[in-house]
């Protein structure tokens, strides 16, 4: 029997190997979202209801558009997802198939973001500790969908498992993660407030810097979900 392989934990190596990968192939991500992430920002410009914060201090996004974005998520995702897969493998890709690829598994991954969302809730109202667990033990349950043909009920089953030993390393990667994330969009706040900006500029920032983040948080999960995948083969051979 093969050795298991060692853990790495380093938060910092996985980034760097994600930031590699998004500036690698920045061009074919670009046009992913210049398509497909284009409609929620939109929705969140043109939607009726756009207003200022309660303090009078930069743009709200409408109910509608956060709506509508959960409801879309599951078709750029698939579609991210699929991509990410067919540049590893170096296969060709097109829009067309990605937003096919979203569209058909679009039920199969709201359902089970809709259970991933009620798992963590949960966690929330419990702890926040829980809630952190859930996120990470839950975060192979969209690539098992889109690139292993999962049922929602089967992805989390096996996102569970595959994640045993990720756990730690996922919630350290992704707490710089977001920690930067917050910390940038703070940044371009009070730069917009102290300049006197138009209240859409932080809006239309704010939505670059989503699409960004969530671009790394992807390539990132991703990257973690190979190398549960490979190790899993590695052991059971």
């Amino acid at each position: 029997m093969p050795a298991r392989p060692p853990m790495d934990f380093s938060p910092f190596k996985r980034l760097k190997e994600a930031a590699i990968f998004v500036h690698v192939y920045r061009r074919d991500l670009l046009r992913f979202f210049l398509v497909f992430y284009l409609p929620v920002i939109l929705v969140g410009l043109l939607v009726p209801g756009v207003e200022t914060g309660a303090d009078g201090q930069g743009p709200t996004i409408p109910m509608i558009a956060l709506i509508f974005d959960f409801f879309y998520h599951p078709i750029y995702m698939g579609g991210l997802i699929y991509l990410l897969a067919r540049i590893e493998s170096g296969q060709p890709w097109s829009l067309q198939e990605g937003f096919v690829v979203g569209v058909r598994l679009w039920d199969k991954l709201l359902l089970a973001n809709l259970i991933s969302l009620v798992v963590i809730g949960i966690g929330f109202m419990a702890f926040v500790v829980p809630a952190i667990i859930a996120y990470a033990r839950l975060a192979m349950v969209e690539f098992r969908i889109v690139l292993d043909g999962d049922d929602p009920f089967r992805a989390i089953k096996n996102s569970y498992q595959m994640t045993r030993l990720y756990m730690l390393p996922i919630i350290g990667s992704t707490s710089i993660l977001f920690m930067a994330f917050i910390l940038l969009r703070l940044v371009i706040d009070q730069l917009a407030l102290t300049l006197g900006a138009d209240p859409f500029l932080p809006f239309i920032l704010d939505s670059f810097l989503t699409i960004a983040v969530m671009l790394m948080l992807t390539v990132l999960l991703f990257r973690f979900y190979g190398l549960a995948n490979r190790r899993h083969a590695i052991v059971s051979s």
